[in-house]
Parts: C-alpha cells; sequence; structure tokens
C-alpha cells in the first residue's frame, strides 16, 4: 500500500508538504495538480486516523535530540520537562542517534502526528533542514545552533573562548593543544574562533585537531599527541573532552598542572569533584532549555516569535590550570 514517502519520492516534494496538501493546507495549484496526480497513480487512501487527529489539538511538543549522551543536554532536557509540569503540554521525545536523515525524517513525522510544535536540539542545520524546515505550519525552535528566521537557544560561544584565551595570556604556556569536535558543529566551532581572536597578540602556537565529542576518542588521540607535540596546556572544546585527556596523561605519569594543564568547556557537575577539579567554562543550560520552551508555547498561543540573546558564560578556575 502506497504512503506519503511514495508520494514524495514520486513528486519530488518533501512529506511535510505532501501532508500540507492531504490536509487542506496551503499549496500553489501547480504543486496540487502534481501530488493529486501521483496520489491517482499510486493508489494512495489516506489513514483516517491519522487525518482526524489532524483536526484535534494533541497540545504534545515535539523535542528531537541528536542521542542521549551529554551532560548539557540533558540538563536543557530536564529544565524543559520540569517547566512542562505546570502547563497542559506533554513531551514527545525522539533521537536521531546522531544521523542527519533520520533526524530530517522524525521532524517530518512529528509534524504528521500534529505535534503542536518542535523544540530542535541541532548539532548542524544542513540545506536538507532548511528545506525541510521552511515548509512547517507549526512553531519550531532551535536549540543549539542559530537560524535565521527562527527562535534560536544558544551560549555566547565566542565570548566563551575569548575568555579561555584572556585566562591563558596570564600564565606562562607557549604552545597548546586544542580538540575540537567536528566541524560540522559551528556553536561549539565558535570556541575555536574565540581562542584564536584571543591570542592573536600573544606568540602562543595553538595545534588545533578536530575529533569528536567522546571521552575514549580524546583519550587515544592523546596518547597519540603527547609523543608529537610540546604543548604545557590542553583544552578540550567539552568537559568531556578534557576527561579523556586528564585519563591520558594519568596513564602516562605526566603531572596535572605541574607538568601539563587542563581545562574544558561546559562546567559538568562531575568537573568540580574530578581530581584535579576542573578550569572550564560554564553556560546555564537549565535556563536555555527554560527559555526553549516558553519561548516554543508562547509560539503556540499565537504570540510572536523572540529573538533571544544567547546567553553568557563565565569562566570557573579550578586545579588543574597553572
Amino acid at each position: 500500500m502506497a504512503n506519503i514517502k511514495d508520494i514524495a519520492e514520486l513528486t519530488g516534494f518533501s512529506k511535510s508538504t505532501i501532508s500540507r496538501y492531504l490536509n487542506n493546507g496551503s499549496v500553489s495549484d501547480k504543486t496540487k495538480k502534481k501530488i493529486k496526480e501521483a496520489i491517482d497513480e499510486l493508489g494512495y487512501v489516506p489513514n483516517s486516523y491519522a487525518r482526524n487527529l489532524k483536526k484535534t489539538k494533541t497540545n504534545i511538543i515535539g523535542i528531537i535530540i541528536p542521542n542521549f549522551i551529554g551532560y548539557t543536554k540533558n540538563t536543557a532536557l530536564n529544565a524543559i520537562n520540569i517547566y512542562m509540569k505546570d502547563t497542559n503540554y506533554s513531551m514527545l521525545l525522539s533521537s536521531s542517534n546522531d544521523d542527519m536523515d533520520e533526524e530530517i525524517r522524525i521532524i517530518e513525522e512529528m509534524a504528521g502526528l500534529n505535534v503542536e510544535g518542535i523544540i530542535l536540539f541541532a548539532s548542524n542545520i544542513t540545506q536538507r533542514h532548511r528545506e525541510i524546515i521552511k515548509d512547517l505550519t507549526i512553531p519550531l525552535v532551535i536549540f543549539g545552533q542559530k537560524l535565521d528566521g527562527f527562535t534560536s537557544i544558544t551560549a555566547n560561544d565566542y565570548k566563551a573562548g575569548r575568555l579561555m584565551a584572556n585566562y591563558i595570556k596570564t600564565l606562562s604556556h607557549t604552545e597548546i593543544s586544542y580538540f575540537d569536535v567536528g566541524e560540522y558543529d559551528e556553536a561549539v566551532g565558535d570556541r575555536f574562533l574565540g581562542l584564536r581572536d584571543g591570542l592573536r597578540d600573544k606568540n602562543i602556537k595553538i595545534n588545533h585537531h578536530h575529533f569528536d565529542f567522546t571521552k575514549k576518542t580524546a583519550y587515544e588521540k592523546a596518547k597519540e599527541i603527547l609523543a608529537k607535540e610540546e604543548s604545557s596546556f590542553y583544552l578540550g572544546a567539552t568537559d568531556n573532552i578534557a576527561f579523556g585527556i586528564i585519563e591520558a596523561l594519568r596513564e602516562k605519569e605526566i603531572r596535572i598542572p605541574d607538568d601539563i594543564s587542563v581545562a574544558g568547556f561546559g562546567n559538568y557537575e562531575i568537573s568540580s569533584i574530578i581530581n584535579p577539579a576542573l578550569t572550564t567554562v560554564d553556560f546555564p543550560y537549565e535556563k536555555l532549555g527554560t527559555d526553549a520552551i516558553k519561548s516554543l508555547i508562547n509560539q503556540i498561543e499565537g504570540n510572536e516569535k523572540e529573538i533571544i540573546e544567547p546567553a553568557e558564560a563565565r569562566l570557573i578556575l579550578r586545579d588543574s590550570t597553572k
């Protein structure tokens, strides 16, 4: 039996466009004609339950995350959940497992399930994302990345990098190693830009490496890099990366911070209790989560989209650096 995906493949339109046509939404006459021809050719029969669902207010908010790993995301999700307890809305949570194609499928699926709005925890906004998102007829809030035309909930990652740079300039390090995430994550990438720009006036060499978010990768790569570079300061784009670096240094019996300093970004709950306690940059993840859900509900209830300024970061000095 044919389904919406089959119609989308035959016409070249997105599934959200097909869904909008099936529910008498706004589409051009040319688009209507092409979809109608595809429906007739495929013998598509609409699901009456889903059609009836479209006519009913569900009070369900869709939340899409890339994975279930990570302190920052989980802290923001918890703040969203706490806020929603005092509203009439429920949460529908789905993970893409870091698969961009799956993430786009989930966006279309949630729109088809008649959720009132979506919060997308985004690590990357691809061109396909933009094509699908522009067809949405429900409010969307982007968490973690910036997208023109939509409410974006972000931290001031660039300033976070500058804060770390200003601190490093007060020390005596001449070479540092920076463990970054993949280039696809523009927001986290801003941390390096702030660091780089903040150190331009100092003769400090920066060895810039792109890996991923995992502690395991940071641990393995740190062991390799220790033999190749002469850095006395290792900086992870996240605290999780910094934890992997610390594990590698300990294995090599390198003293922290006497031999090598280590720092990160995020101020995870465990960052203050590991030994040595980690120097890091703190972001207000609970506030970011609350801002995201408040903004989305305001839009669902007919208010205009808000422009929310990036949340400010603050430097936390602990025992892992000198």
